[in-house]
Order: structure tokens, then sequence, then C-alpha cells
């Protein structure tokens, strides 16, 4: 395992929601500036990273919440590398409240991109062995995302890549994913119910001016009334990422 990094967050008025929560977005966008500030600690930042011609993409997030941060809450946000092979960076995030218990859990894989190429490349040493975490043998694989079944009814919505989506990589942000996916489940769905886990794999880029479509289909429901969520972005008639997400009714 690697070098633990944590640092306190008081999570703010615009962070959260209908429901005075977090966002899923935020939890995310917080948990990677959290790993940004180890990165800048060791020496390694986005300007050293840089240096190389590259930048890192995550590829997949697999989440579990016990439930999300409320709204002037300060919450412990943790980070650890947690190994490495040819290709693939692996990376643990976590959030625990005041007394410790833990409110989210997140695993995740990252990958080096060329600014040339837009490709992956192999990872880079002078980066990795910073972290003091291990290579590890073959690839590490998370859940296996069900599809949305095509035979099914699919509700579907084209969303526009506005220029304050895009980060520094000159895509639009992984984060932006999930409020494209979740945003036409509506306003009564998503103030009625929390999400307890979602599996995301990102596939593909999206830029600026393109018009990706969010797809999604309900899949099931549970007798404890917990909802599963079958989600693609598609772009050009290409998959850019697809997730399953198990919701619970949310209790006030």
């Amino acid at each position: 395992m690697g070098i633990k990094y944590t640092e306190d967050h008081r999570v703010t008025y615009y962070e959260g929601d209908t429901k005075d929560q977090m966002t899923l977005a935020m939890l995310i966008n917080v948990a990677i500036m959290v790993s940004e500030h180890q990165n800048d600690a060791l020496g390694i930042g986005n300007d050293y990273i840089h240096e190389f011609g590259a930048g890192w993409v995550v590829t997949q997030y697999n989440l579990k919440i016990t439930r999300m941060p409320r709204v002037d809450e300060t919450v412990t946000f943790g980070t650890e590398a947690t190994g490495f092979n040819k290709y693939f960076c692996y990376r643990d995030y976590w959030a625990q409240d005041a007394a410790g218990n833990r409110l989210a859990t997140i695993h995740s894989i990252w990958a080096l991109m060329s600014y040339e190429t837009r490709k992956m490349i192999a990872v880079i040493p002078e980066i990795v062995t910073k972290y003091k975490t291990a290579s590890v043998k073959g690839v590490k694989h998370f859940p296996r995302i069900s599809r949305i079944d095509a035979a099914k009814e699919v509700a579907t919505q084209n969303y526009r890549v506005r220029y304050f989506d895009i980060d520094g990589n000159q895509h639009a942000n992984n984060a932006h994913y999930f409020d494209w996916m979740f945003d036409h489940l509506g306003f009564d769905f998503c103030n009625e119910h929390d999400i307890a886990t979602v599996n995301i794999r990102y596939e593909r880029e999206v830029k600026y001016g393109e018009l990706p479509e969010s797809r999604y289909q309900l899949a099931e429901t549970t007798a404890a009334g917990s909802v599963t969520s079958l989600h693609q972005i598609i772009n050009n008639g290409k998959r850019c990422a697809e997730a399953e997400v198990v919701w619970t009714k949310h209790e006030a």
C-alpha cells in the first residue's frame, strides 16, 4: 500500500442538493482535489506531469456510500495509491465524519494520456515511485456493469458540452457525467432517493461543443425499495461511459 493523505473539508451550500446533502459530482471533485494536494506535496503535481506531455485520466470508479456528507458538516477526506502495473494506477479515496464513521469509499483506476496522441501511455516510473506503493500483476477488475436492455424502454436526453464543462485535459471533466446521467431521472426521483453504490466506466472523452446523448433505464426495484438504474453516455454513435447505480429511499 502507499502513503496515506487526509484533509478536512467543510461542505459548503453550493456543494449540496435540495436535501442539503453533498452531490455525487462534488464528492468526487473534493476527493480529487485532496489527491492533487497529495501530489503537490510529493512534488508530482500537474505541472510536473505536464513536463512529460501527459495528464491523468480516470477509467473507472466504484463507490459505496453509507450516507452523503451534509451541508456545513466537516468531513475528513483521505486518499491512498494502492498499486500500479504497466498501464494502470489504482487509488482509493474515503470520507468520514467527525466521529470516524466511514461515509463513502471510492476505488478508482487511472491512466496517463498523451496530450499529443490523446491515447493512453505506459506508467512513468518517476511519478508512481513517489507514492511508495507496489507494482501489481495483472489488471484489477471492478464488478461487471449491467448493460441497458435495448428491447425495453430507454429514456434519452442530449446535453451540449459547454466551455465550463472542460478541464485542463481539454475534455469534459469526469464529474459532469454524473450530472448528465442523473439529471433526467427527474426532480422527484432524485429528491426521494439516495445513492448507495455506483460503478462507472469511462471509455472515450467528450469535447467542447459536442452533443452527447444520455440514456438511462430503471432496471429493478427490490422489496426493500432500492432501485437500480443503468446509464450510458453516447457520442457520435460510440459509448463514452456507462454506469450502474443502486438507489435507496431517502429518509428525512
